[in-house]
């Protein structure tokens, strides 16, 4: 199994802290570790030192910290000679035992890691709030935007319905004002068209709501031609024709119609054009600059 360096950091820890030995008679004293931070110790003792730094987590530690302190003393105040102790038969005579100094490095540390800690956090809260102040005004921006979006779509569906409203009533206007024309349709040539021949009396003429005559077809009709002969001579330059409905309604009309030399008019109609029911035929003349009626014939047709 392969340990990160944060699991052999905590191993070795505990591993070799004091608490897991028998005797801590081995570890370095205050005198040892500030000799060894001051740079006092001869080749034998630095490597002693270094063997039980590496077997003893908690006296690394502490040499840590006290070179740590060194190092932070140094910068703060002038360096000034360290006095050794003057040899006697050879050997160097014991060191007084140091006065003991508080090591407030660790303290001053947790001290300010902690008011770092609470400065990030207050900078994290601060910035937390301030996204949420953008989140909420890009949101509100968003919202406006959308009902201004939907108000302008409504707008001008308004208007569409509005414009297609006009044109729908000027359209039926136009239709009203204007006699409906059939489309022109080109046919092949057709044999057998029946040709049915109406005189004024036959077709209810002169009456306020003459009887219709009768056109009976054959199911196979499609074309048919009406012979509309006229009761009288008449003098009119021009003529024209017009075809209702049962309701008045106009649905055809045909202008320039020319009087054949029988004192009659032929006019061909289609069965898909005039469905069967009851129509009636309007023949006008011109006369003098006026429009007047001539000849008027009721038709009901059947199929």
């Amino acid at each position: 199994m392969k340990l990160n360096s944060e699991e052999l950091r905590s191993l070795y820890q505990r591993e070799t802290a004091r608490s897991n030995r028998r005797s801590d008679s081995d570890c370095l004293t205050e005198e040892v570790l500030a000799r060894a931070v001051a740079g006092e110790l001869d080749h034998s003792e630095r490597e002693r030192i270094a063997d039980h730094l590496g077997t003893c987590s908690d006296c690394a530690k502490e040499f840590s910290a006290a070179k740590s302190i060194k190092a932070w003393a140094d910068e703060n105040a002038p360096a000034r000679p360290i006095p050794f102790p003057a040899k006697a038969n050879g050997h160097h005579r014991p060191l007084p035992e140091p006065r003991r100094r508080p090591l407030y490095l660790p303290y001053a540390i947790a001290a300010s890691l902690l008011v770092l800690s609470i400065a990030l956090g207050a900078l994290l809260i601060s910035k937390s709030r301030e996204n949420q102040r953008l989140v909420a005004e890009a949101n509100n921006r968003q919202s406006t935007h959308t009902a201004e979006t939907a108000e302008s779509r409504r707008l001008l569906e308004q208007e569409s319905a509005a414009r297609r409203l006009a044109e729908e009533q000027l359209a039926r206007r136009d239709a009203a004002a204007k006699p409906t024309v059939l489309p022109k349709r080109s046919v092949a040539p057709q044999a057998n068209v029946p040709i049915i021949d109406l005189s004024p009396q036959d077709a209810g003429r002169g009456n306020q709501n003459p009887t219709a005559a009768t056109v009976q077809l054959s199911p196979d009709t499609d074309l048919f031609t009406l012979i509309l002969n006229l009761g009288g001579e008449d003098s009119s330059r021009n003529y024209s024709l017009e075809v209702t409905d049962r309701n008045n309604r106009t649905i055809w009309t045909a202008r320039s119609l020319r009087k054949s030399p029988y004192n009659n008019f032929t006019v061909a109609m289609r069965r898909r054009s005039f469905p069967a029911g009851e129509y009636r035929l309007k023949i006008y003349g011109l006369r003098d600059g006026r429009r007047q009626l001539i000849e008027e014939y009721a038709i009901r047709l059947t199929y």
